[in-house]
C-alpha cells in the first residue's frame, strides 16, 4: 500500500516537473536589480537631528544664568506667610547669607577657566564638522 502511494507521488512529481519550463531572467536583470539597490540605499541616508533643540539649550542656559544670578545677587531676607502657615515661625528671623560673597579666585584660576571655555567653544564646531563628514556617504 505504501509502495503504490509512493509510486503515485513519484509519477505526479515527474509529470509536474516535466511540464514546467525553466525560467531565465531578462538580459538587463542585473542592472535593474543594482539600480533598485542603489535607490534603496540612497533613501536611507542618516540625517542629523539633535536630541536637544536650540530653543531648549537657550532655555536651559537662561535658567542656569538666572539661578546663578539669584544666588549671587539675590535678597538675603525672606518674608513669607508660608513659614507661618507651616508652623516654622522660628526660621522667619533667620538671615540667609550668600556663600559666594567672601570667595576670592586667583588670577591663575580665572585664566584657566577662560582658556577652557575658549578651547571648548573652538572644539565643538571642529568635532561637529568631523562627524558630519564621517556620516556622509
Amino acid at each position: 500500500m505504501k509502495e503504490s502511494a509512493d509510486k503515485l507521488l513519484d509519477d505526479l512529481s515527474r509529470k509536474v516537473i516535466g511540464e514546467s519550463t525553466i525560467e531565465s531572467p531578462s538580459l538587463d536583470f542585473t542592472q535593474t536589480l543594482m539600480s533598485q539597490i542603489k535607490t534603496l540605499h540612497a533613501n536611507k541616508v542618516t540625517t542629523y537631528e539633535p536630541l536637544i533643540s536650540m530653543r531648549s539649550w537657550v532655555l536651559i542656559a537662561f535658567g542656569m544664568i538666572a539661578i546663578f544670578g539669584y544666588s549671587v545677587f539675590g535678597t538675603s531676607k525672606s518674608e513669607s506667610s508660608l513659614l507661618s502657615d507651616l508652623g516654622l515661625e522660628r526660621f522667619s528671623n533667620y538671615e540667609f547669607t550668600n556663600p559666594l560673597a567672601n570667595m576670592e579666585f586667583s588670577q591663575t584660576l580665572i585664566y584657566a577657566v577662560v582658556l577652557f571655555a575658549v578651547m571648548f567653544c573652538i572644539q565643538i564646531p571642529l568635532l561637529k564638522r568631523y562627524f558630519d563628514q564621517r556620516l556622509e556617504v
